[in-house]
């Protein structure tokens, strides 16, 4: 007689597996709201497949398994959706937004690198090109130094940055073959997906005292929380009913009729 992992219990793996996926979307749907002012930000975009999965073994008397019930859940996965924000004007010189695809590279005090599209950049008081967290901003050739004489800084067509008269070094733009699987690595920035070496680009456009807002828009994720909210309400009446059929299961077979 086959026992042990009935069929009974798929649904309510099934429900489960369902649950967890809608409180993952529910948290980046989240962080998108809290986003939404925070320029350069990428919204967090869901997307759900139906993965094969070995839910219960079947076995005999023996402990053998006779039967493997096989059937699908719910996975969801979190790419970044990297449709451009609208730029608006700041008129501050040391503000830039990219006109098309790429990134800025930010390099850390210990090394590390991570890329924005957040161009809301200042001058620090050691005169080098940093983003709002103090981190550098690179050129080139590394860090961006301003003279110390001082003059009005300006974005040539060529992507190079002048001071004065005297030409700086060029204000550097990366791109990547996976931009959708970048990952959030702290302090607003981007990390590329494992292998994806960054590019520079060559012709990008970089527009000054400007910047370029977040893509996100507050309705549609606002639709999008209610969605997930009903979603997630019928999985979990899944599971109570399929918990609920198998309680009773469970006292029916332990209480047999004469």
């Amino acid at each position: 007689m086959l026992r042990e992992g009935g069929t009974m219990n798929v649904g309510l793996y099934q429900g489960a597996s369902a649950m967890n996926a809608y409180e993952r979307w529910q948290e980046a749907i989240s962080q998108n709201l809290a986003s939404a002012s925070v320029d350069g930000y990428r919204r967090n975009e869901a997307s759900f497949e139906s993965v094969a999965q070995n839910l219960a073994k079947l076995k005999d008397g023996k402990g053998e398994v006779q039967k493997t019930v096989k059937s699908v859940v719910p996975e969801m996965q979190t790419k970044l959706n990297q449709t451009a924000g609208a730029i608006y004007h700041t008129g501050v010189e040391t503000n830039f937004a990219i006109e098309g695809e790429g990134f800025f590279r930010i390099r850390k005090p210990d090394g590390t690198l991570g890329y924005t599209r957040n161009g809301n950049f200042r001058m620090s008081p050691e005169r080098t090109l940093v983003n709002q967290e103090g981190f550098t901003v690179d050129g080139d050739n590394g860090a961006i130094t301003f003279r110390q004489e001082g003059g009005a800084i300006l974005l040539n067509p060529q992507g190079v940055l002048v001071q004065g008269t005297q030409q700086l070094t060029k204000l550097s733009v990366y791109k990547f073959d996976k931009p959708n699987e970048m990952t959030r690595v702290g302090d607003g920035l981007l990390a590329p997906a494992a292998g994806d070496n960054a590019r520079p680009v060559e012709l990008s456009p970089i527009l000054q005292g400007v910047l370029e807002g977040s893509n996100v828009s507050s309705l549609n994720e606002m639709v999008n929380m209610i969605t997930v909210s009903r979603a997630y309400e019928l999985a979990r009446k899944v599971v109570e009913t399929q918990d609920d059929s198998a309680g009773k299961a469970i006292q029916s077979l332990g209480n047999p009729v004469s």
